[in-house]
């Protein structure tokens, strides 16, 4: 892995109404459209979908990472964008996957601290959370294994 590679985590919430019959499209839509320009960039990750919040871990080449982000800020299918870390980082957490995927498994306890979160952002401890989620999303991805090499 080169001195470049970076992880970058980030949480928001779904535009979409979390019962609307479009959200399951929605997300097909995102991860479609994830995995090609993720694999095209040489880029890995997860994505984590629950009760009308993303989160989403981006491993890669820092200039690819902050390309796809920068689109993610600018896209309208998400609002409260939330940066929770991005640092160099090895080894990759995802590296068999472009875009692994783990849908409502993360259950309530999740969706009440997104909530508590992104009701006060400064007050996120970046590190902490990023932790957190990457633990919570590797243990997701590796039940669902849902997108493998």
């Amino acid at each position: 892995m080169s001195p470049t590679e970076h992880a970058l985590i980030y949480v928001s919430r779904s535009t979409s109404n979390l019962h609307d019959s479009s959200a399951s499209e929605i997300i097909r839509s995102i991860l479609a459209q994830s995995r090609a320009k993720n694999a095209r960039l040489g880029v890995t990750g997860a994505l984590l979908f629950s009760e009308g919040y993303f989160c989403q871990v981006l491993e890669g080449e820092r200039a690819a990472v902050e390309e796809i982000f920068s689109a993610i800020e600018s896209d309208p299918r998400h609002r409260d964008i939330t940066l929770l870390t991005f640092r160099p980082a090895t080894p990759r957490r995802f590296p068999d996957w472009s875009m692994a995927y783990s849908g409502a498994a993360a259950g309530p306890a999740w969706t009440c601290k997104m909530e508590g979160l992104l009701a006060n952002p400064s007050a996120i401890d970046g590190d902490q959370m990023g932790r957190e989620l990457l633990v919570l999303m590797t243990d997701l991805v590796r039940q669902q294994d849902v997108d493998g090499p």
